[in-house]
């Protein structure tokens, strides 16, 4: 690793906690994955009965809605198992992990990778560097809401899928990818698709819409919150790898809290990724005020969009003006 490397790494654990406070927060257990994830699954169940329940009446649209929010929070399980911090049994992280991916429309190994770069270099520019910057270069409001539209997030989805099931690399991914893993990552994509092509072969075969109604429809509609929530996360905020400042905490409410598996500690969970779920607000209540945290998402959404919108402003008056 060469001296810009090393510079660049994302920091601040250390100053914030030693490592003998902070090993208590990191014993994992199955018991509170099992139930959140009991939890959560009878909760989807249940918001898909209301919403057959409802079909052909204007009750549809809120059932529908109530739906799609619970099925994209599905993605903090999945992210949470990449971490391998949701179960104690290393088998049961990855069964759920890939059982969930599957419904998310996920790749797993391939995100773990991927993922584990934006933890390594957190909010760092360059070509090697944070891959998940969000709103990199952004045009004040028209790019906060294309990103909520969630149209670059699902163009990538597809890319990644497509490609890696055509055994093609992606130029952008060779930096965190090693090259004995790309075989394992071409396998995951042409598997994932292979499990799609058979529920559409017997969605067609038994004329039935099920998968449409309560998977794919759900899924999509659901995933503007998801994106929504993903720019409270660091956006607005200064770049550079220092996780006390570039990475922010959402306090919000309690019942949001559990539903998003405590992912909106998302500062802790920077300062240690190693963090199970459970334990992201005891943590937040010992080195909480050393980091950067907010209260209320409508609030944090407020004052990103004014911090675009100062940049935005900012770079126009500095741009050169021709005759």
């Amino acid at each position: 690793m060469s001296a810009t490397d090393s510079a660049d790494l994302a920091f601040g654990k250390d100053e914030v906690i030693s490592r003998k406070e902070l090993k208590p927060f990191t014993r994992r257990t199955d018991r509170h994955g099992l139930t959140y994830l009991a939890v959560h699954m009878s909760a989807l169940v249940a918001s898909g009965v209301l919403l057959y329940l409802s079909l052909g009446t204007w009750w549809v649209v809120p059932a529908m809605l109530l739906h799609a929010f619970v099925m994209t929070n599905i993605y903090t399980p999945v992210h949470d198992c990449s971490h391998g911090t949701v179960f104690r049994t290393r088998w049961l992280n990855e069964t759920v992990y890939r059982f969930l991916s599957l419904i998310y429309i996920w790749t797993p190994l391939y995100y773990r990778y991927r993922h584990a770069m934006h933890h390594t270099y957190t909010q760092v520019r360059g070509k090697e560097r944070d891959p998940d910057i969000i709103l990199s270069d952004p045009h004040w409001i028209s790019g906060y809401l294309y990103y909520a539209t969630t149209i670059p997030y699902w163009k990538r989805q597809f890319t990644w899928l497509g490609s890696h099931a055509l055994g093609i690399k992606e130029p952008a991914d060779h930096y965190f990818i090693p090259d004995d893993e790309w075989p394992r990552i071409f396998r995951e994509a042409r598997y994932t698709w292979a499990v799609y092509a058979a529920i559409a072969a017997a969605a067609i075969y038994f004329s039935s819409w099920v998968p449409v109604i309560y998977w794919l429809l759900p899924r999509f509609i659901g995933e503007p919150f998801r994106r929504w929530n993903n720019l409270t996360e660091h956006c607005g905020l200064p770049e550079g790898p220092d996780l006390r400042a570039n990475t922010r905490t959402t306090l919000t409410w309690k019942w949001l809290e559990a539903v998003v598996w405590n992912m909106n500690y998302h500062a802790e969970h920077h300062i240690s990724p190693q963090v199970p779920f459970h334990a992201l607000p005891a943590l937040h209540e010992k080195i909480g005020d050393k980091l950067h945290h907010e209260r209320g998402l409508i609030n944090v959404h407020l004052r990103t969009i004014r911090y675009y919108r100062d940049f935005a402003r900012q770079r126009e008056s500095a741009a050169p003006r021709h005759a």
